[in-house]
C-alpha cells in the first residue's frame, strides 16, 4: 500500500513541472492506457459469458492500441484454450507473462501446463508463483503445487506442499484429503485420519467414492468399526455402481 501512494505522489510532482506539449502527450497517454483496459475488461466478460468470438474482438483491439497488453494476451490464452488451440494459447501465456502479467499471468499458465499433462513445467512455475507471499491465491497454488509434485512421484514434497497450503488456509478442504490420501499411502495412518476427520468437518456432504473408500480403509487402519461400517453404508447407498464399492466389497470379502 505504501508503493502506491509513493508512486502516486510521485506522479503528481512531475506532473506539476511538465510543459503544456508534455502534458497533452501525458494525457494521450492516459487515454489509451484506458481504452486499452477497457477492451480487456469487455474481452473478460464476454469470455466469461462464453462469447468467445467477441472476446478474441474486443482483446485485439487493445493489442492494436498497446500491442505488450499483458492482459490482453492472458485473455486471448484463455480463449484458446477453451477452443483448444493448445498452440495458440501457449504462445499467448508465454506473452502474458513476458510482457509483465505478474504471478496471475504465472500462475494461469501453470494451470494449463498440469491440464496439458505437461507436470514437470506445471510445477516450475507453481513453485514461481508460490514464492510470492502476497499473491491472492497462493495457498491454492501450493496445493496445485503438491498435485504436481505427486504426479511427479515425489511425495515428500507433495505433502510439504500440502502442509503449507493449510497453513495459509485451514479451510482447504481439498487440500485435507489430498494430504491424507497421501499420508496413508505412507503407511502414516494416524496423521492420515486426522487429516481425513478435517476433510469430513469442512466437506462432509461432498464425499466422493474415492473419498469415502479412503475413509473405510483409515477407519479400519486406526480400528474405529463404528466408523467403517458407516462409510462403508453411504458408499453402497450413494456410489453402488462405482468403481470404489467394487474394491471396497472386493476387500471386505477378504477380511
Amino acid at each position: 500500500m505504501k508503493r502506491l501512494t509513493l508512486a502516486a505522489l510521485v506522479m503528481v510532482l512531475l506532473a506539476g513541472c511538465v510543459t503544456t506539449s508534455s502534458r497533452t502527450r501525458l494525457d494521450e497517454q492516459a487515454n489509451t492506457d484506458q481504452a486499452v483496459q477497457t477492451y480487456i475488461q469487455i474481452g473478460y466478460r464476454h469470455f466469461e459469458n462464453n462469447n468467445l468470438h467477441q472476446a478474441k474482438a474486443a482483446l485485439n483491439e487493445a493489442l492494436s492500441l498497446d500491442d505488450q497488453a499483458a492482459g490482453a494476451y492472458l485473455g486471448l490464452a484463455r480463449v484458446f484454450d477453451v477452443e483448444r488451440e493448445t498452440a495458440l494459447a501457449e504462445e499467448n501465456f508465454q506473452r502474458a507473462v513476458r510482457y509483465g502479467g505478474g504471478t496471475e499471468s504465472t500462475f494461469q499458465y501453470a494451470v494449463f501446463l498440469y491440464n496439458e499433462g505437461r507436470y514437470q513445467a506445471a510445477r516450475d512455475r507453481f513453485s514461481d508463483v508460490t514464492d510470492d507471499a502476497f499473491y491472492l491465491r497462493r495457498a491454492q497454488s501450493f496445493e496445485y503445487l503438491a498435485l504436481s509434485e505427486r504426479r511427479l512421484g515425489h511425495d515428500a514434497a507433495a505433502i510439504a506442499a500440502y502442509r503449507r497450503t493449510l497453513t495459509l488456509d485451514r479451510q482447504r478442504a481439498s487440500a485435507y484429503l489430498g494430504l491424507a490420501d497421501l499420508l496413508y499411502h505412507q503407511g502414516e495412518s494416524s496423521d492420515a485420519f486426522d487429516a481425513y476427520q478435517s476433510f469430513r468437518r469442512l466437506a462432509d456432504a461432498q464425499q466422493s467414492a474415492s473419498s469415502l473408500w479412503l475413509g473405510i480403509r483409515l477407519a479400519e487402519a486406526i480400528n474405529r468399526p463404528e466408523l467403517t461400517v458407516e462409510l462403508a453404508d453411504q458408499l453402497a447407498r450413494r456410489f453402488a455402481n462405482s468403481e470404489e464399492f467394487q474394491l471396497y466389497q472386493s476387500w471386505r470379502e477378504e477380511r
